[in-house]
């Protein structure tokens, strides 16, 4: 690897040179030059960019209005968004493009390397890390860590050392980033820094590093004197798991600053610390709303007879948010003497509360909570009656089986159909799954509750077939095993890699509970033709598991990934900054979107409001303190928009506010957009920030699962 990298540099070098000379030439020379860069034959693809109509709005709303304006600029432009789509670094482009003479072209080449996310890349970055424009050095910091290869500790350590504060801040989150055990002591040092800023940039980047054996080192900065230092430290001793410092973070929920104590809260419940249930009970009822849903979350994670009595007193309370958070802790705790409080809020004015304390009655009520479940199957909601069968599957009274296998086997609607299919997963008794059930529609048939599953996950249907296959990994029966690879090898589309990805979790469990040497060779040979699959995600999951099995295998796909064509061609230029709004009954949400920070996923956002795709969906997820989260067709959270688009993560942090894309893997964003609100450092460089709001934040604290929106463009 070394020697590649030298030779890279080498290859730099001469480049260098060779564009100094030409620099002193004239400037129509110069341009001839920079026009000639697509004819070459590894930049041929994208020298059709006329179909990119640039707009006067968008040039005159954008960082490369110069650039977008001049042919020359648009095709180095368009070169780079094709290799960055391409994920193929074209070393032509590439060594050309990244000494420019115009700073912007330098950080595209930036941030077109760490999307790429290729080793070989770090070379090219290093470079570009001492470039003289600081925006230039920023980027290609930022995408060393998107890297995350060990060559880009060396280069890192040397930016920690004679960076500016700025690019130590960044070149600190990079560490973090990489996710290599070796950067965490390269981190630990700066947690005694001059700076604040870097003190807690340094404690988050440990956290999101995950690496547990330096806990201990940030406990000495618990009680830093600056309150952010503070916050940032609780936040990693919580996801870092280090129990020793509760007793130490407990005495931060007293603490002025809103902060530190919903920081605090949520640390301790991380943490499970029992000690801290009486505090956080108090926080219940603090003066801001953040903490409160925090200390409510705390409680539920500890989870003890004190914390549920504590989340009890508080299902009287107006606000939703904490009576959701409540009711889905004392589901989790499932404390039978929670049932009776819990009961009257199956009659909530709110759905989303209903929806919860459907899971707190079932958890909690077990067969007494029978009645209420099935009639709320046939009154209640949609997403009423689909939670309802899940549930039934957990009380597992077996006269419901036949409700259950009906409803997977019959009914229309797909929301419920995957309820029963969760619904038969959670089932107590997996050897009941195995005998034959008498029909209620079809008098004299009976059929086995795993076949109706084994239907089901070969069923049109990719998102009820893919929870089909987790509950008949969860059942664990062996002689499925043949049904679970056949389907698995039936299934070829686009959307069905989350059913793959669902039966290769059911083989490995099945496979690891019922070890044998006989299945051994089966296994492995199955993992090794699934390893092959051009879906990245696939690939590495059947890799995974191969290692259960003693099987050393990398993914060698066997063609391209399809991941759905651009309803607009070849990739967006920069975009400069678009402006939606979210109209919702509780409000409006304006919202700015960073066109220039990611151009095609802005597109696509842009694109898909001016089509109405987006009016009448719903946000189907929220969390609490965490995110709101919408624009999924199907309304379950599974659903885009036909096709799945490059992850491009970028600068930009997320803060409260800050507008995401969700995907389930790396190059997965569809149409499903979230909005924070509370800071999620853990999120910078995972997930694409595509956007911030600037008006509507008091809204975005109201959404209630199921709720309906629109979007429009505002010019």
């Amino acid at each position: 690897m070394r020697k590649k990298n030298l030779t890279a540099i080498t290859v730099i070098t001469i480049v260098i040179a060779i564009t100094s000379l030409v620099a002193t030439r004239k400037a129509s020379v110069i341009a001839a030059q920079e026009a000639s860069i697509v004819t070459t034959q590894e930049a041929s693809v994208v020298a059709t960019q006329g179909a990119n109509v640039v707009t006067a709005q968008t040039v005159s709303a954008s960082r490369y209005k110069k650039l977008l304006a001049s042919e020359s600029g648009r095709k180095k432009l368009a070169a780079l968004a094709q290799v960055e789509e391409s994920r193929k670094i074209v070393t032509r482009i590439i060594e050309t493009l990244m000494v420019d003479r115009n700073p912007l072209i330098r950080m595209r080449c930036a941030e077109v390397l760490g999307q790429i996310g290729d080793p070989e890349g770090v070379p090219y970055l290093e470079h570009l890390a001492e470039d003289k424009n600081g925006s230039v050095v920023e980027t290609a910091v930022f995408s060393l860590g998107l890297i995350g290869d060990e060559t880009c500790l060396e280069p890192l350590e040397r930016f920690l050392v004679e960076g500016t504060k700025g690019i130590r801040i960044r070149a600190l989150e990079a560490l973090g980033r990489t996710g290599i055990p070796e950067a965490a002591p390269l981190i630990v040092p700066y947690l005694k820094d001059f700076h604040s800023s870097i003190r807690a940039t340094a404690a988050v980047a440990l956290a999101v590093l995950g690496d547990s054996l330096s806990a201990g080192e940030l406990e000495n900065s618990i009680h830093d004197p600056n309150t952010h230092v503070m916050a940032s430290v609780s936040y990693a001793m919580g996801r870092l798991g280090f129990k020793k410092s509760a007793k130490r973070i407990i005495e931060l929920l007293e603490n002025e600053d809103e902060e530190v104590r919903m920081r605090a809260a949520e640390a301790l419940g991380r943490l499970k610390s029992k000690k801290a249930t009486s505090r956080l009970s108090t926080l219940l009822s603090d003066n801001d709303r953040m903490v409160s849903i925090k200390a409510a979350e705390a409680l539920s994670r500890i989870g003890d007879k004190r914390s549920a009595e504590a989340l009890e007193q508080v299902l009287h309370f107006k606000d939703t948010y904490i009576k959701t958070i409540a009711l889905e802790g004392l589901a989790s705790i499932g404390r039978k003497n929670s049932f009776e409080p819990a009961l009257p809020l199956l009659k909530d004015s709110s759905p989303m509360v209903r929806r919860a304390a459907i899971k707190a009655v079932a958890s909690t009520g077990g067969e007494d909570a029978r009645a209420y479940l099935l009639a709320i199957v046939r009154n209640g909601s949609i997403m009423e009656k689909t939670t309802a069968l899940e549930m039934l599957g957990k009380i597992s009274h077996r006269d419901d089986l036949p409700l259950l296998l009906e409803t997977l086997s019959s009914e229309k609607n797909p929301l419920l159909r995957e309820g029963a299919a969760a619904g038969l997963g959670l089932w107590k008794n997996p050897k009941e799954l195995l005998e034959p059930v008498a029909s209620v529609e079809q008098r004299g048939t009976e059929r086995r509750p795993i076949d109706v599953l084994i239907e089901a996950a070969d069923g049109i249907d990719w998102v009820v077939a893919s929870i089909a296959a987790e509950s008949l990994g969860l059942i664990g029966s062996v002689e499925i095993m043949p049904d679970l690879t056949r389907i698995f090898q039936k299934h070829q589309s686009r959307l069905d890699s989350d059913r793959k990805l669902a039966l290769l979790g059911a083989v490995e469990s099945i496979a690891s509970r019922n070890d044998s040497e006989d299945w051994t060779t089966d296994i492995l040979t199955f993992l090794r033709d699934a390893s092959k699959d051009p879906d990245p995600r696939v690939a590495d999951a059947a890799c995974t598991a191969a290692e259960i099995f003693g099987g050393a295998m990398k993914p060698q796909p066997s063609g391209a990934w399809k991941r759905g064509a651009l309803p607009w061609g070849d990739p967006s230029l920069p975009l400069g900054e678009k402006k939606i709004k979210i109209i919702t009954k509780r409000g409006d949400i304006d919202i700015i979107l960073f066109g220039d920070d990611a151009p095609n996923i802005v597109k696509s956002i842009v694109t898909l409001v001016t089509n109405g795709f987006y009016n009448g969906l719903t946000f189907h997820r929220v969390v609490p303190g965490f995110v709101i989260q919408g624009g999924c067709p199907r309304g379950d959270g599974w659903g885009d928009g036909g096709y799945f688009l490059r992850s491009q993560f970028n600068l930009h942090r997320y803060k409260r506010g800050i507008v995401g894309m969700a995907h389930s893997g790396k190059d997965t964003p569809g149409s499903q957009i979230f909005i924070t609100q509370t800071p999620q450092p853990h999120l910078n460089g995972r997930y694409t920030v595509v956007g911030k709001v600037i008006r509507g934040m008091d809204v975005v604290d109201t959404i209630e699962v199921g709720d309906t929106f629109s979007v429009v463009v505002v010019e």
